[in-house]
């Protein structure tokens, strides 16, 4: 699957949109775009209608956003909730940063999102880049790229999974992508060690992998027999 980055920079006299976003193969697309919103939470929610059209454009399914705008997200929320008929009470209108029917390109995309926080944001760089990056053009893209591979499964990755895995692979300028695909490759080629009900856990040497349903929640390391003995 792909995962995707959405950002926005208000600065000065020029606003930037960006999103990144990293295919199976490793092929990358970054597009920059310059508006003329002040509004931080209006651009916000730009740059990721810009990703989601781009998205729809080329019919590219299955993947992650990843955003740090807290108002975004929060409408977003509002959203599933009016899509799933999730009743609630009346509040005071607050203003809509998002078009109706965002949600419904999401579903239809298979595309979660996930809050993440701007350090962490790889289209925070793209915003503020000076100097054109040369993007993978779509048709190099190759998405079958694991199909050949029966034991891939290509699992979503929670945020916190993130810490676990600098610490384990002792890599703290690691990006959320980068941890998402190598866990993905490390899951092909390790052994179901436990099942129970939703959660399974895989390992390989010393990491151990647990994921939940289609989601990786938690990356661990056991010290090896020949360490424990030393001690």
């Amino acid at each position: 699957m792909f995962i995707a980055y959405s950002d926005a920079s208000v600065r000065d006299e020029e606003t930037s949109l960006g999103f990144f976003i990293v295919f199976e193969d490793k092929s990358e697309i970054r597009r920059r775009i310059v508006v003329h919103e002040r509004d931080n939470n209006v651009a916000e929610a730009m740059a990721l209608s810009e990703l989601l059209a781009f998205l729809k454009y080329y019919n590219l399914k299955k993947g992650t956003i990843l955003l740090d705008s807290n108002g975004v997200k929060a409408q977003l929320k509002k959203e599933w909730k009016n899509n799933n008929k999730v009743k609630k009470r009346r509040r005071n209108k607050k203003r809509r940063y998002l078009s109706k029917g965002v949600y419904k390109v999401l579903e239809k995309l298979q595309v979660r999102t996930q809050l993440i926080t701007r350090t962490r944001n790889v289209a925070h760089k793209v915003c503020y880049g000076e100097e054109f990056i040369l993007s993978t053009p779509i048709s190099k893209v190759n998405r079958k790229y694991y199909q050949a591979l029966e034991t891939y499964k290509d699992y979503f990755m929670q945020q916190s999974v993130l810490d676990e895995y600098r610490k384990v692979h002792n890599t703290p300028s690691a990006t959320f992508h980068e941890a998402q695909i190598n866990l993905n490759n490390t899951i092909s080629l390790a052994d179901i060690i436990e099942i129970e009900s939703d959660f399974r856990t895989y390992q390989l040497k010393e990491k151990k992998i647990r994921v939940y349903k289609d989601t990786i929640v938690k990356i661990s390391e056991e010290l090896n027999v020949q360490k424990r003995d030393e001690n």
